[in-house]
């Protein structure tokens, strides 16, 4: 572009020249002429008319030269304009040259990014077609995997169909099975009545009459005689092919034990020192963990540590149902409202029992291993507590997900245990104490401790007596501590003959009497 500029420049640069070369034909004469009237007047002249004739030339030439002059000044003006211009358009091409070479720049670096975009669209064409053949074998993979899931579905139905003609045929040989022990000790108890019946005295007889005529009773409908401290061991016994992980009075002469020998022995004292063996129940493939009874429907309940619970009825002595739905191991259970119960497991979850339509009516989560339940707190039919690996006490409301109140303790919670009104709550805790919370304000009443005293495992339990004046646990050392309620003083501690670790205990409803059982087989009757 600056080229064709500079050729323009020149060409009217040699017009101008051409149209000046008459005019310096014009100078030279002028000056020819200047030189020769010079000479003239320097040397004189004698011809007037030849004078007259060349002042005329003169000034004629004289003329043409100012016509010249003008000429030439607005020659000399369009020069400086040509040259203004050409300036002018020389700094016009060095803008636009400079924006020639940006714009330039710019088409590259456009070039550069259209060729990578154009290798990336063809990268993604090739990964969106290498997608779609994916896309197309998941489908064909999802559609397999669909039909074998139907097929496994219809599978899983038979096989649980198959599990519960399964389960129902076990249930029917247990059944046989009570019944043939039932059969037996009732042979036995025969035995043993026509026995007693001869050895029945005059002293016994009065003992019984005064027994009847006394009316006081406990809620449970047994006559209680008054909290009584234990100070010996009436007698001591081997039940179980191990460790008793709890026992419980059903009444004031008969008692269950439960353990690692998966089966529920029901016991029954004789008043002099001794006990009987009454009825076993079996059930379970692992040990037992938690018992709990309800007195007026016979209903015995016990959670396993093959995931499951199972309720029988003492008075057939046969298996109800066996409740499953737990992925682990059932800690702990207790009867709840009517037709129902509440179960606790190291899986982290807490089931309410529908024990009508033997299924599970509501799940509840709170995130850490259930280690004790404890129902019938007063206020409310439907709350209940529950004590956790994480140190908290939660209180829920059956109709409802998230707990109602959340209390943390000072360890893990290995027990809980209800007070007969229903408005304090008894807690043991891994940290060798145990505690008396009140309900209504959720604050700590009493807290319960001795030198020696130390929880025995994460389900030790510690329990209230029947009359509500005394609290006992049992200890790892194999001693029973006994402390007053109200004044939180030691009032007696048991010593066993072994050390073996006391799990479980369990206060006659009578006020008089207190179970334990321990980590090896063995169960104790204090008074």
């Amino acid at each position: 572009m600056s080229e064709d500029f500079r050729k323009l420049i020149v060409q009217r640069l040699e017009d101008v020249k051409q149209k000046n070369k008459k005019i310096a034909v014009f100078y030279d004469n002028y000056s020819k002429l200047s030189a020769a009237v010079e000479k003239r007047h320097k040397y004189g002249s004698t011809r007037s008319d030849e004078n007259l004739k060349d002042s005329e030339e003169f000034a004629r030439v004289k003329e043409e030269m100012a016509e010249l002059y003008r000429s030439k000044c607005q020659n000399d003006q369009l020069l400086i304009n040509a040259n203004s211009s050409i300036l002018s358009f020389e700094k016009k091409t060095k803008a636009l040259l400079a924006e020639k070479k940006s714009l330039e720049e710019q088409s590259q670096k456009i070039s550069g990014k259209y060729a990578a975009a154009k290798v990336e669209i063809q990268k993604l064409l090739v990964d969106n077609e290498q997608l779609n053949d994916e896309r197309i074998a998941t489908n064909s993979t999802v559609t397999a995997l669909t039909k074998q899931v139907q097929e496994m579905e219809s599978d899983r139905i038979q096989f649980l169909n198959k599990i519960r003609q399964l389960n129902e045929t076990r249930i029917d040989l247990l059944n046989a099975e009570v019944a043939m022990e039932e059969r037996r000790r009732h042979s036995k108890m025969q035995e043993m009545i026509i026995k007693a019946v001869e050895e029945v005295t005059d002293t016994d007889l009065k003992l019984d009459a005064m027994l009847k005529a006394m009316p006081a009773t406990n809620s449970n409908g047994d006559l209680l005689l008054g909290d009584s401290i234990p100070s010996r061991a009436e007698f001591t016994f081997e039940c179980d092919e191990g460790e008793v992980n709890d026992v419980r009075w059903l009444d004031a002469e008969t008692f269950a034990t439960g353990g690692s020998d998966r089966k529920i022995k029901v016991w029954k004292t004789d008043g002099h020192g001794g006990q009987t063996r009454i009825e076993t129940l079996s059930g379970s493939n692992a040990s037992f963990t938690r018992i709990d009874y309800e007195r007026d429907r016979k209903l015995l309940i016990a959670s396993s540590n093959d995931k499951n619970v199972l309720v029988w009825n003492l008075d057939t002595s046969r298996l109800m149902s066996t409740l499953s739905g737990h992925a682990d191991q059932v800690t702990c259970v207790k009867f709840y409202q009517s037709h129902s119960a509440v179960s606790g497991s190291a899986d982290r979850i807490i089931k309410i029992w529908d024990l009508q339509n033997q299924r599970c009516s509501r799940s509840l989560f709170p995130a850490s291993k259930i280690l004790d339940v404890a129902t019938h707190l007063g206020g409310s039919p439907s709350l209940f507590a529950s004590g956790h690996f994480d140190k908290k006490l939660r209180f829920y409301d059956g109709r409802s997900m998230e707990p109602v109140k959340t209390v943390e303790m000072g360890g893990r919670i290995t027990s809980l245990d209800v007070s007969m009104n229903g408005c304090e709550l008894l807690i043991s805790t891994r940290d060798d104490t145990i505690s008396m919370l009140d309900l209504r304000t959720f604050q700590t009443l009493h807290c319960y401790s001795a030198e020696n005293y130390r929880t025995s495992s994460d389900t030790s339990r510690v329990i209230l007596s029947s009359g509500n004046e005394y609290v006992a646990a049992g200890s790892s050392n194999g001693c029973v501590f006994i402390w007053n309620k109200h004044s939180t003083k030691l009032e007696k501690r048991l010593t066993s003959s072994s050390e073996n670790a006391i799990f479980s205990l369990s206060w006659n409803p009578t006020g008089y009497g207190l179970l334990s059982s321990s980590k090896q087989k063995v169960v104790t009757l204090w008074k």
